[in-house]
């Protein structure tokens, strides 16, 4: 792969023995992972989180059993058959058997408080040890009536609980459950604990976040989408007087910037060392690919490593006095990662 950087900032001391021993643990059992529809190889060790959104509908996943999927359906039915609205409609409008076994759906009013035309059309699917959920509102102003309503007689569609129900049927008809590990071959979009596929197009999105085992201050996060398209780019932007006030601000010292050309993508990058939320002192690399350019053909696509700052534990943030990585360990990692940056084969 070819690297064409900008000389700028402050180049990294070379790593002393230690810190190329670490960087060596780190880095000598990359695992390749499906990412939106990128690949990227990544330390084997990490714990992996995500969501996604697809025309519309958000979909979440969660790793468990199949007992487990039945209970959490179980109490869920429980949850929304005991909820009782304000006013003398129902809360609960329709529940059951999506397209395909294992599946199951609620139409329900979103909150007992919710206007009685607001619908929440919500999924359930279990495959391949996860559960993939599916949620998108919709409206239906026909029942109870409201087509009198001024506002309503100027609504096209009155009533979208039935397209909407459709899309959601759909999409968990195609859904599959996925392994981190697991690298597609045909085309579709990757995200956590799920595949979906289909060719490519607009109106998706995925955010992941992989967050390294032992070290839990360090965290690779990835958003891709084709429908984002910026009018700078990262590198205009990092050269604002805003942004360098930013820096300023925060102690920040600017490592590296500059154009990257990996493999079949051009990209640009921007890395720096300073205060973290929390105080602390740590790194944060952004890259990002097709950024005014983006297309269903080739979506873009931000890489971001952070270090240091502060860690939540049990639901509380501890304050990292410095992160578990030097900046010279920080940056031999994220060369040795965002260098595998590529299309995956097939994916569109």
């Amino acid at each position: 792969m070819l690297v064409a950087l900008a000389a700028c900032g402050n180049k990294p001391a070379p790593l002393t023995q230690q810190e190329k021993q670490t960087v060596n643990e780190l880095t000598t059992n990359l695992k390749t992972r499906c990412v939106g529809r990128y690949l990227v190889d990544m330390p084997e060790s990490m714990y992996v989180s995500g969501y996604a959104k697809i025309q519309g509908v958000d979909i979440e996943t969660k790793a468990m059993s199949g007992d487990a999927y039945q209970r959490e359906i179980e109490k869920r039915e429980a949850e929304l058959k005991a909820t009782k609205s304000i006013d003398a409609y129902p809360f609960l409008y329709a529940d059951g058997e999506a397209w395909g076994g294992g599946t199951r759906y609620f139409i329900y009013r979103g909150t007992a408080y919710d206007d009685p035309g607001n619908r929440v059309i919500e999924g359930y699917k279990w495959d391949r040890g996860y559960r993939i959920k599916m949620k998108i509102e919709g409206s239906d102003f026909t029942n109870p009536d409201q087509t009198s309503d001024p506002l309503v007689k100027q609504m096209t569609v009155k009533n979208n609980v039935p397209e909407k129900t459709r899309l959601v049927f759909g999409l968990l008809e195609k859904v599959r459950g996925r392994a981190d590990d697991e690298i597609p071959t045909e085309p579709g979009l990757c995200f956590y604990g799920g595949f979906l596929p289909a060719k490519a197009g607009s109106e998706e999105e995925m955010s992941e976040q992989y967050v390294l085992k032992g070290h839990d201050d360090i965290n690779f996060a990835f958003e891709t989408t084709p429908d984002l398209r910026e009018n700078t780019t990262l590198l205009q932007r990092t050269d604002s007087l805003e942004v360098r006030e930013q820096l300023r601000a925060a102690d920040g010292v600017l490592i590296r910037k500059g154009s990257v050309d990996l493999s079949g993508l051009r990209a640009e990058e921007w890395l720096i060392e300073g205060r973290r939320p929390g105080d602390g002192r740590g790194n944060s690399f952004s890259l990002v690919v097709n950024e005014i350019t983006s297309s269903p053909s080739s979506p873009f696509l931000s890489m971001d490593l952070t270090t240091g700052g502060q860690v939540q534990i049990q639901g509380q943030y501890v304050k990292l006095d410095k992160a578990s990585l030097t900046t010279g360990e920080a940056v031999a990692l994220w060369d040795a990662v965002s260098r595998t940056l590529r299309p995956r084969p097939n994916s569109y």
